[in-house]
Order: structure tokens, then C-alpha cells, then sequence
């Protein structure tokens, strides 16, 4: 029931929102002007505050990051040689379809799971994947993605932009100020703190509820295969390897590994649709995997909060 209750929140936001878009009392246009301003302020409201208020470990968590993508690059490996033999899929869509099986949903999904069940001493773990996943997976998706047609300088230049909107994302850039804040030791303006801590109360309803709006623009259709195979991927495979990685190879202290296996469990993330719209392949698939992997998720997560110690 403890965990039943954890849960039962994050659930109930989330299909409230799916009630609102599925009903029609929220235009698509609204939810979307919602989406923007959960994840373009309040959300980075959340991560500033929390990050510059954070106890950084010495090695700003090295290992951790070390022992967190081993086993999400092994998979996303996996992913490529499975897709490849078995769905016949190109080079790009090779990278589009790892991407999605290895993309974790740590913001909408992760943040208030995180908190909800494993308090504010988890977030810091969550806030070092939230601030490297993209760079570090978005950058191999894009090697990849363009192995085929290798070129220096194009591969040099989408790199850069990469790293361009990277900085300039609101989730990305707030995560930066925060951790500028801690590092340097300066304070923040006592009313602008108090002011930052009530946006950032919003985050975490607005969020599931975007979340629930967002279910409802996806159709499974028939992508149903490739899309099993990807949330199988990122459902089983993952989380068992990451397991391995946290709890036998590395050395972690427990709840920053259980932060991370609950991580692995998660959802495929939104941002692996939005990587295969820049490429133009894959987009039904990695759609349908988000839906799909988001509705069966809550069996892994329930799993890992039971029997990781």
C-alpha cells in the first residue's frame, strides 16, 4: 500500500491529463502553450533551485556517471545489431530506434517519481542523468545516425550544433546556473530563492499532466512490432544490465544506485521522437514505444522500488 500510495499520484496527474486533451476541454494548441511553459520555465525553476541548494559529491560523480552509461551504450550497441539483422533498418534508423530504447523519460516521469518515492537526497543523482543524457546520447546518436554518409566537417558542425542547442535548452541551462551557483558559493537573493521555490512547487503537476496530454497524440497503429521490441529493450534489458553495473561492477552507495536503476526503468523519452524528426525516420515507431513503454513502465519501477535494497 506504501508503494501503491507512492505511485497512485503520479498516475492520477498523469491521467487527468490524458482525460483533458482525450475529452477535448484542452484545444491541442493549450496543452501545447502548457507543455511550453512546464518545460521552457517551471521546470527549469525546479532544477535551478534544487541544483544550487544541492551537496555535490567530490568528484562531482564520476563514477556514478561511469557505472550509469556503461550499460546504456552497451544496450544502445544491442539495439543497433538487433534492428539491423532483425527490422532490416538503415544506418539512421538504426540510431533512431537504439536512441528510443535507451532515452529515459528522467524529467516528466523521473522527477516526481523520484521524489515522491525516494525523497529530495535522490534528486541530485537524477539531476547529474537529466544534465548528461543528452549530451552524451544525442552525440552517438548522431555518429550513427550519419556513419553512412561520414564527413569530417559535417560531422564536426552537427556536433557543434548540438552543442549549441544543448546550452541554449531551458533544462540544460538552468541545470548550469544552479550548479554555478553551488560550486562558486554564492547566494541566492533571499526573496528570488523564495520566489524560485514556489514556481518550482508547479513542476511536478504541470509535468505529469503534460505527460497525460502527450499520451493522447500518439496512435500504436501498426508499429507494434518494432515498438515491442524497443520497450522490451528499454524495459528488461536496461534495467537488468544496469542493475549489474550498480550493484556488482562499480562501487555506489544505495540509493544513488536505485536512483539509477529506477532511471533505466523509465520510459522511453520524449526526446528520442524528437531525434527522429530531425532525421525523418522512425517517428510511428519511437511514438508508439513512448506510449507503450510508458503504460508498462510501472511494472519495472514497482519491481525496482520492491527489491533494490
Amino acid at each position: 500500500m506504501l508503494l501503491f500510495e507512492g505511485i497512485f499520484p503520479v498516475l492520477a496527474l498523469a491521467l487527468a491529463g490524458y482525460i483533458t486533451a482525450r475529452s477535448g476541454f484542452l484545444s491541442i494548441n493549450e496543452y501545447q502553450a502548457l507543455a511550453r511553459f512546464t518545460f521552457n520555465l517551471v521546470i527549469p525553476c525546479l532544477l535551478v533551485i534544487n541544483m544550487a541548494h544541492a551537496e555535490i559529491p567530490e568528484n562531482f560523480g564520476a563514477d556514478f556517471l561511469l557505472a550509469f552509461y556503461v550499460p546504456v551504450l552497451l544496450v544502445y550497441c544491442l539495439t543497433l545489431v538487433i534492428t539491423r539483422f532483425f527490422l532490416k533498418a538503415t544506418g539512421t534508423l538504426q540510431s533512431v530506434l537504439a536512441l528510443g530504447a535507451t532515452y529515459s523519460n528522467t524529467t516528466i516521469v523521473g522527477i516526481p517519481l523520484v521524489l515522491q518515492t525516494l525523497g529530495e537526497q535522490a534528486l541530485l543523482p537524477l539531476f547529474l542523468i537529466i544534465a548528461t543524457q543528452n549530451l552524451v546520447l544525442f552525440t552517438v546518436a548522431t555518429l550513427f545516425a550519419e556513419r553512412d554518409q561520414f564527413d569530417l566537417s559535417t560531422l564536426l558542425a552537427s556536433i557543434a550544433r548540438l552543442l549549441k542547442q544543448l546550452v541554449a535548452s531551458p533544462l540544460t541551462a538552468s541545470l548550469i546556473a544552479g550548479l554555478a551557483f553551488n560550486l562558486l558559493g554564492l547566494p541566492i537573493y533571499r526573496p528570488l530563492d523564495s520566489a524560485l521555490q514556489l514556481m518550482s512547487e508547479a513542476a511536478i503537476p504541470c509535468a505529469l499532466f503534460v505527460l497525460g496530454t502527450s499520451l493522447h497524440q500518439y496512435r500504436v497503429g501498426h508499429q507494434l512490432k518494432p515498438a515491442m521490441l524497443i520497450t522490451a529493450l528499454k524495459l528488461i534489458a536496461l534495467p537488468l544490465i544496469m542493475a549489474t553495473s550498480m550493484l556488482f561492477v562499480f562501487d555506489v552507495t544505495p540509493l544513488w544506485a536505485k536512483t539509477a536503476i529506477l532511471a533505466a526503468s523509465m520510459p522511453a523519452g520524449l526526446s528520442a521522437y524528437v531525434f527522429s524528426v530531425r532525421y525523418q525516420t522512425g517517428q510511428a515507431t519511437i511514438a508508439a514505444a513512448s506510449v507503450i513503454s510508458t503504460l508498462l513502465s510501472l511494472i519495472p519501477m514497482t519491481l525496482v522500488l520492491l527489491i533494490v535494497p
